[in-house]
C-alpha cells in the first residue's frame, strides 16, 4: 500500500483564524480556531472514551489526473527545475449532501454566485433546482463547497518545506470556554447569520 505525506491548510476552512492572546498564562501563544457550524465540524464524546470530545471534518482524498500532473512538470522543466516534487492526490473538504442541502437553503447567495459564475458555459443552472442532488447545479455546488485543503505527494527522503506563507496574526479578544452540546447534528445552521448579509467564502 502507497505512502503519502502532505500539508493540509487549515484556513481552508470557512471564517478560520489565527490569533493571540486566548490564553492568559501564554498570552504569546498562537491559537488556530475554526467555527464548527459553518464547516460541518461535528463535535461529540468519544465512544471509547466519555471524558474526551472530538471534532469530526469530513474529507476526501481524490488521485490527480495525468494531464494536471504533466503541467506541474512542464511548468518545472520550463523553470530549469530538474527535482521537481509532483503530487498525486489532492485532500478536499468534504461536505455531506444534508449540509449540503441546508447551506443552500441558509446561504440564498451560493447558488445564484454559482449560476452567474457558470452563465456561459452551462445557461442551463438557471433552470435547475440547486437543492437536487441529481443536477448539474448541485454538483457544481458541492465542487465550490468542497474546496482543496491540501495535495498529497509520494514520500521522498529530503524534507520539503512548508508551502504555505506564515500568516500575520490577530489579536483577539477574551475567550470564553467551550462547553459540548448534547449532540451536534451537523446540518444545524439556525446560529449563523444569513449569506444575505454576510456570504461565506463557498
Amino acid at each position: 500500500m502507497a505512502n503519502y505525506n502532505g500539508n493540509i491548510d487549515l484556513l481552508t476552512l470557512n471564517e478560520a483564524g489565527i490569533y493571540t492572546g486566548l490564553d492568559k498564562k501564554n498570552p504569546e501563544r498562537t491559537w488556530y480556531c475554526a467555527p464548527t457550524d459553518v464547516n460541518e465540524i461535528i463535535v461529540k464524546k468519544s465512544p471509547h472514551d466519555p471524558n474526551r470530545l472530538m471534532a469530526l471534518l469530513r474529507v476526501a482524498i481524490w488521485p490527480l489526473n495525468e494531464a494536471y500532473k504533466a503541467k506541474i512538470r512542464q511548468s518545472a522543466q520550463e523553470r530549469g527545475d530538474e527535482n521537481v516534487s509532483v503530487p498525486t492526490h489532492e485532500l478536499q473538504h468534504s461536505f455531506s449532501l444534508e449540509y449540503i442541502k441546508a447551506a443552500i437553503k441558509r446561504f440564498v447567495k451560493l447558488p445564484k454566485a454559482v449560476i452567474e459564475e457558470n452563465k456561459g458555459t452551462h445557461p442551463e443552472f438557471a433552470e435547475q433546482d440547486p437543492s437536487d442532488e441529481n443536477t448539474s447545479l448541485f454538483k457544481a455546488i458541492r465542487r465550490r463547497m468542497n474546496r482543496r485543503m491540501g495535495m498529497l505527494y509520494q514520500p521522498k527522503t529530503a524534507q520539503q518545506p512548508s508551502p504555505y506563507a506564515q500568516p500575520t496574526f490577530a489579536a483577539a479578544g477574551a475567550a470564553v470556554g467551550y462547553v459540548a452540546p448534547a449532540e451536534a447534528s451537523g446540518t444545524d445552521l439556525s446560529g449563523y447569520n444569513s449569506a444575505e448579509d454576510e456570504p461565506l467564502s463557498f
